[in-house]
């Protein structure tokens, strides 16, 4: 039972209190007691150091106090919280150094680049041309290489990719496509759509890339005489598993195949490395395209998408975007394009000061130096694995002993009713409790999904009936779903996961927050279910319990671009509802474990009197799928309805049964065996309690399931 102690945040946990009355394991205790609110000794820098060097340290300090929005605070259902940015993976976030450059330097003299006649459009075509250079030296592409800046990310790279090799046709009849088991959407359809053979390299036992089965293919193919193309991730964007893209692009150009990389994921972190100085195995390493989103770095908001590409490639006569730029004279009657291809693929005008800013991100990247994010990153993977592992409601996806970057994708099981938590309410309550954004769902990255959750095609179909409306299955011509006027699509059914990273120039109190918030979810999350409402259409979740802030707060959804005017002749809004604290770095740093540690004892009392906040009677919670007819076996999730009824008898809480899902501890692993229930309603018959754990103990073979239904999953 989660008991509260006043005056436990000044000292943290002093040692007159028994930590177990406020129902903190060891690791919580460790880091709310080591790490939250304490100063770094210098014994904690001196093992630093061997990792980062002192200036590299205060650089990582530097970039996040720069962070813009490193302070925001919003207004959510159980008041004012801090905006803790964990969702990188998906896009990064500017910085005030940089934007401040560009205000100062590049916007006084913006111009168009297609001339350089006047000052102003000289130093705006320098500036740009110093930002291709500078990614092109820190890649290591060589004169045989070009940097082309693309549409908005990697989707475009790919695609423009795809038009230069002229892919379509008889050709792409003729083309097989390896593509790995971890890849994005955007490194799938397109090959698909060109009309190309997909080939899927599966992952090992271990969950990492499975090299002998990418031999295998190629053998094959080679035999076949097909024009043969990899393409494959670096990392994996849904568990940051990596890949060693130098034996891999060897392996493809022994069997004369093409090597594509999506550097989306790894390239914030990672090397990228077009022309390797050595080969493995005396064959060439040196890349044949990269495509990146530099969008995902940090500094790097609103860049283009960059593609690196071998000069050979370009076989196209026609340019994928014709137009204003890509020509060198045109005529009532004739055209001719530029042979130079950087500035034949660019057609309009580019995005100028975007791309500035993405060499802008790049020189950042260089200045901290890949061998120190490289190092902070193993750092962080290793402190998420020791301080999850001792909560086995957390599963972690994914091979959790192959080389990764800090992108965690888990699911929360919740082992009284065999179910889970819905990722989109683990999302939700992330933000709600403690301010942190994370991402539900399957990263755009489905087959891998369907992999890690032991998703089988034909399970996939019955939930595809589900997500397609009326209007999806006339369109599609599926003959084989019956569809009925008004059918609904019903995407709360989706299967997913919750996706969080954890950036490398983040502070330990910081990430140690961030890990105890998804501890405290997996322990407790389940109890808020009833002051959450799913919207079946869309799978998110609305808040609908007591709100705990005053009604002349000024909210986030207050803040629109409806509330600007010009009224009186100048450009007039409202103040930002997000502004947090206005103190100096160092005073607000000393001040920062204070409100972390606060934050994580409100989110407690909040569990803790969960059952004092539904909103609503037992009986509203009856059906929560909106009447909706889905066979049970396909809601995969814990609903408000089954914790309402729960609550309402007062057992104890967090549930904390004999059994964890194996079948052999307690699932927090500190209490007695015999301890279940704090309070016993009236006409409680233990015998049929214990009758029915017994069959929620055969149904509990869910891990034995899950390990064969889910091959890359690692229990934690």
């Amino acid at each position: 039972m989660l008991e509260m102690t006043e005056n436990i945040l000044p000292g943290m946990i002093p040692e007159k209190i028994n930590p177990d009355s406020f129902d903190l394991d060891e690791a919580e205790r460790y880091l709310i007691g080591d790490t939250i609110g304490h100063e770094t000794t210098a014994h904690d820098e001196r093992n630093r150091g061997a990792l980062l060097s002192q200036r590299k340290q205060r650089l990582l300090r530097y970039v996040e106090e720069n962070t813009i929005g490193h302070r925001s605070e919003f207004v959510g259902p159980y008041g004012r919280k801090r905006a803790i940015y964990c969702d990188y993976t998906a896009s990064g976030r500017p910085v005030n150094f940089i934007e401040d450059y560009i205000r100062d330097h590049v916007h006084p003299l913006y111009a168009n680049t297609h001339t350089i006649t006047g000052v102003m459009a000289r130093q705006t075509t320098r500036f740009r041309h110093e930002a291709r250079e500078l990614i092109k030296k820190y890649v290591n592409a060589s004169n045989d290489d070009v940097l082309i800046f693309t549409g908005s990310g990697t989707t475009a790279a790919v695609h423009k990719l795809l038009h230069a090799i002229n892919l379509r046709g008889e050709k792409a009849q003729h083309t097989v496509v390896f593509v790995g088991p971890f890849e994005h959407h955007s490194n799938i359809l397109p090959w698909k759509e060109a009309g190309a053979a997909i080939v899927r390299i599966r992952a090992t036992d271990d969950g990492i890339f499975d090299v002998s089965h990418l031999e295998e293919e190629l053998k094959n193919y080679t035999q076949k005489k097909r024009y043969r193309i990899g393409c494959f991730c670096a990392a994996s964007n849904v568990t940051g598993i990596i890949t060693d893209t130098n034996h891999v692009t060897a392996l493809l150009h022994k069997y004369g195949a093409l090597a594509f990389w999506d550097f989306a994921t790894a390239g914030p972190y990672m090397r990228i490395d077009m022309n390797p100085p050595t080969t493995h195995d005396g064959l060439d390493c040196s890349k044949d395209a990269v495509y990146l989103s530099p969008h995902k770095f940090i500094g790097g908001v609103g860049t283009p998408g960059i593609l690196l590409a071998k000069k050979k490639l370009f076989t196209n006569s026609v340019p994928s975007q014709c137009g204003g730029g890509t020509v060198l004279y045109v005529t009532r009657n004739t055209h001719f394009y530029l042979r130079n291809i950087e500035d034949k693929e660019e057609g309009g005008t580019p995005a100028i000061v975007e791309s500035i800013r993405a060499g802008l991100a790049f020189k950042l990247k260089q200045a901290i130096g890949t061998d120190a994010i490289m190092a902070r990153e193993v750092e962080l993977v290793k402190t998420a694995l020791e301080t999850w592992k001792n909560n086995p409601n957390i599963i972690i996806l994914g091979s959790t002993e192959a080389e990764r970057l800090p992108i965690f994708s888990f699911i929360i099981f919740h082992p009284e009713s065999g179910k889970l938590l819905h990722h989109n309410f683990i999302a939700v309550l992330l933000n709600d409790l403690y301010g942190i954004q994370a991402r539900g769902g399957c990263a755009c990255a489905g087959p891998y999904a369907q992999d890690l959750l032991g998703i089988s095609e034909e399970l996939a179909e019955k939930f595809i009936y589900y997500l397609l409306d009326e209007e999806d299955i006339r369109l599609s011509k599926l003959t084989k779903f019956a569809t009925t006027e008004g059918k609904v699509s019903l995407e709360i059914l989706k299967p997913g996961f919750l996706r969080l990273n954890l950036p490398f120039f983040f502070s330990d109190e910081l990430i140690a927050y961030v890990l105890l918030a998804v501890d405290q979810i997996a322990k407790y999350g389940w109890k808020l279910l009833p002051q959450y409402a799913p919207n079946i259409v869309s799978g998110n979740w609305e808040f609908i319990g007591k709100k705990s802030y005053s009604d002349d707060c000024i909210i986030t959804e207050d803040d629109s671009l409806h509330t600007i005017t010009f009224k009186d002749g100048h450009f007039t809004a409202p103040n930002s509802p997000y502004t947090g604290s206005q103190l100096a770095n160092v005073e607000y740093h000393q001040l920062q474990g204070e409100y972390l540690t606060k934050s994580i004892r409100d989110a407690s009392k909040i569990y803790q009197q969960a059952d004092r906040m539904m909103s609503f009677p037992i009986e509203s919670y009856r059906d929560d799928l909106g009447g909706k007819v889905v066979k049970d076996d396909l809601v995969w999730f814990l609903r408000p309805r089954d914790v309402a009824q729960t609550l309402s008898v007062r057992v104890a809480f967090p549930i904390q049964p004999k059994l964890s899902p194996d079948g052999s501890t307690s699932s927090t692993g500190n209490l007695p065996t015999d301890r279940r229930l704090l309070f016993v309603p009236s006409g409680f018959d233990e015998s049929h309690a214990n009758k029915k754990r017994q069959r929620n103990a055969k149904s509990l073979s869910w891990k034995q399931k899950f390990k064969s239904g889910y091959p890359s999953c690692s229990v934690s």
